[in-house]
């Protein structure tokens, strides 16, 4: 394996750690009819640093909506990383960003947050940056990078400081590590290992749909225990795409038949009126009202909800 072998003064551990440095929490939102609404990250396996991203109302997916991102920094003591002992000269500005990188969707770019010149203030930055909708799939990697924003001019024992605008002095914290389900994002799907059970099935466990949340109330299975679990199985080539969204359009038509089946809630629904935020009501009325999903019958249904899966995920 290469190893980078960096030929001027990078942060170090130490260095960061007399800075005093401080990051909240990423807050990862966005936004509906001008109002926000928060997105969870869950850890997708306690040794990784993959965090997938849920919405715990079932509304919000990346192809849909805007991915926002919010972070908060302070920094105490930066005047060691200037001088001879440093990484940049005395008179150099020094820049915080965020650098994101996604594979899935062949693109990358750097978000500025602040600067850092060799005063006595204290320094508190806020990152506020929205992705716009379908711009990023797959996973995303965020990493809060300090770089040299402006040359200074040497002095005595600083020549061996990087000097040149762009370069990067190191990271400041962990990598973060995103992923974006457009499928997930529908609606909660769980595999289960059932032996002698159909490919897939849905549950619907509300008790009153317009108050019940849909995160909670409507779950479609995957068994992978069936010999056909292989073309759902994102990890392998037989994977099939196709096949995937044929069950996600047929879960929801059980969705809403179901819904349709109860007329009280029925009326409430397609009116809009008097929903829980983030309740299947309110999941199936922004369907039908936003989506414009026509559920007037069984087959206008069923090709409605179709031609939504082909033509945005």
């Amino acid at each position: 394996m290469a190893a980078n072998i960096s030929l001027f003064p990078v942060i170090t551990d130490d260095l960061l750690s007399k800075t005093r440095f401080q990051a909240s929490p990423y807050q990862l939102y966005y936004v509906r009819n001008d109002q926000e609404y928060v997105l969870r990250t869950e850890e997708v396996d306690s040794s990784t640093i993959v965090h997938k991203v849920i919405d715990d109302e079932g509304i919000w997916s990346p192809d849909d909506y805007q991915l926002c991102i919010r972070r908060k920094y302070s920094i105490r003591t930066y005047q060691c990383l200037f001088g001879p002992n440093g990484i940049a000269c005395n008179n150099a500005k020094l820049g915080i960003a965020l650098m994101w990188t996604s594979p899935d969707s062949k693109q990358r770019g750097v978000i500025p947050i602040g600067e850092i010149e060799n005063s006595q203030r204290d320094l508190e930055f806020e990152l506020n940056y929205e992705f716009s909708e379908a711009q990023l799939r797959g996973s995303v990697e965020f990493s809060t990078i300090i770089y040299l924003k402006e040359a200074g001019t040497p002095l005595w024992g600083e020549e061996h400081l990087a000097n040149q605008y762009g370069c990067i002095l190191g990271e400041l914290d962990n990598k973060f590590v995103i992923r974006l389900d457009g499928n997930g994002s529908v609606f909660p799907m769980y595999e289960i290992h059932e032996p002698g059970q159909p490919l897939w099935y849905v549950k619907c466990d509300w008790i009153d749909p317009t108050y019940d949340l849909f995160s909670d109330s409507v779950s479609i299975y995957i068994n992978t225990a069936h010999k056909n679990y292989k073309y759902l199985d994102k990890t392998k080539r037989t994977f099939d795409e196709q096949l995937l969204k044929e069950i996600m359009a047929s879960a929801l038509a059980v969705i809403i038949t179901k819904l349709k089946e109860q007329e009280d809630y029925w009326d409430a629904t397609t009116s809009g009126e008097d929903l829980q935020n983030g309740s299947v009501s309110e999941a199936i009325h922004y369907f039908i009202d936003t989506l414009e999903w026509d559920v007037s019958g069984p087959e206008a249904m069923s090709l409605s909800i179709r031609k939504f899966f082909d033509q945005r995920i």
